[in-house]
Formats: C-alpha cells, sequence, structure tokens
C-alpha cells in the first residue's frame, strides 16, 4: 500500500499539480504529518487518499493525468453526483473541491484535469496559507496543521457515522500538539459563531470519549475557550 501512495503521489508531483495549488488532504496527509512533522503514531486505516483541487484551476492542461493513475491499477468510475473516482481492491482515488454560493448537488468540473470533483462545505479552510512537507524527494502541499485541525473537528461535528466522526476528532487532537497556539487561535477567531461552538462541543464530548488523551484534549480547548472570553 504504502509503495501504490509513493507512485500516485509521484504521478501529481510529476504534472506538478502540487506546485499549482493541489493539496493532499485526509488521512495520508494526517500520515505526512506523522512521518515529517512530530505528531504521535496511532494504528489508522486508511483506505481513501483525497485530493483538494482549488476551483477555479489555474493550472496548465494535463490531458494525460488520468490516464497515468489508470497505468497504475486503477480503474476510473463515476458517482451519482457525477464526480470521478479510481479505484481498485485496496485503495480509492478521490477529489474534492470547495463548495461556494448555495452549494450544489452536482460534481464539479475540472477540464484541465479531465474530472469531476465533490464539491463539500468546509474544506475551503484549508486552501489558505498550505505548506509543503518534503517525502522521498517530492514537495508535496498539504494543509497547514492548525487548519486540518480546526478542519477535522467542524465535520466531526457533522458526520452522520460514529466511527467517522471519532477518527476525525483523534486526528485533530492528535495534530492539534503541533500547532502553533497562537496561530491556531487566530483562525479560531475567524470561524463563525455556530462552528466555533460546534467544535468546543466536540472536544467536550472527546473528554469522554478518549481518555487516554485528556491531557491533549484539554490543553486544545483551553487554547480555544481563551479565544472566547
Amino acid at each position: 500500500m504504502v509503495d501504490l501512495i509513493g507512485k500516485i503521489l509521484g504521478v501529481f508531483a510529476d504534472n506538478k499539480l502540487f506546485e499549482e495549488g493541489v493539496e493532499l488532504i485526509g488521512s495520508w496527509c494526517f500520515k505526512l504529518y506523522q512521518k515529517h512533522l512530530g505528531v504521535d503514531n496511532f494504528p489508522l486505516r486508511t483506505p481513501d487518499i483525497d485530493f483538494l483541487i482549488p476551483t477555479p484551476f489555474h493550472g496548465k492542461e494535463h490531458a494525460n493525468f488520468i490516464k497515468e493513475l489508470e497505468e497504475l491499477g486503477f480503474e476510473a468510475d463515476f458517482k451519482s453526483d457525477g464526480s470521478l473516482y479510481l479505484w481498485n481492491a485496496e485503495l480509492k482515488i478521490e477529489f474534492i473541491t470547495a463548495e461556494k454560493g448555495k452549494g450544489t448537488d452536482k460534481a464539479i468540473k475540472v477540464n484541465k484535469l479531465g474530472i469531476n470533483a465533490i464539491p463539500l462545505r468546509h474544506v475551503g479552510l484549508l486552501l489558505d496559507k498550505p505548506i509543503m512537507i518534503t517525502d522521498n524527494g517530492m514537495k508535496i502541499r498539504v494543509p497547514a496543521p492548525s487548519r486540518f485541525c480546526l478542519h477535522k473537528l467542524i465535520i466531526a461535528s457533522r458526520r452522520r457515522r460514529l466511527d467517522k466522526s471519532l477518527k476525525d476528532l483523534q486526528q485533530a487532537i492528535y495534530t492539534s500538539t503541533i500547532v502553533d497556539k497562537e496561530e491556531i487561535q487566530e483562525l479560531f477567531r475567524t470561524l463563525p459563531k455556530k462552528w466555533r461552538q460546534s467544535v468546543l462541543r466536540m472536544l467536550d464530548k472527546a473528554k469522554a470519549e478518549f481518555p487516554s488523551m485528556d491531557v491533549k484534549i484539554k490543553k486544545l480547548l483551553l487554547t480555544l475557550q481563551n479565544v472566547q472570553k
């Protein structure tokens, strides 16, 4: 699996997509935080790899991009909303973009990449002030840890499935150990009031769900509660 992930990231890097604004997000981004930024390790099953595509996409045209991924052993398919994904027996590759305005239930075309991306709320938070992590000689664009942390807390509060919500919570709490305190406070201050309230509720819930992480949770909760005052 790890070798395959490296090959997928290689396709993106060879096409200079990380330089053109595409970000690796989700659990494989979190794994890079663990590998390179000092986030503690813990077992994590990650059958999906997610890429955030800025729209409009201002990069070059990449006519063979999907074909190069298919040559790694993936098949292209479409969801009911029209979004394109690639899959094999081990892994699914998905393309995500920020939902804008009143939103839509249809995929967003990114013609230069030959894909239709899934529009999701809140992921726009991840596009600002990204960082680059060098892994196996590749520079990979990922969200700033403070933004990743708060985004995970926000979506954890909106998940219908408990297992996914708890997974988001875990990743947020572990990532909080490497964020700059002032940076995450400033970002938290800019969030809508309802989002801030949801984040604090999830951290209260986390204390009951993850007693072994009590110290980390309380530290993050205190950091964010100070913004509310």
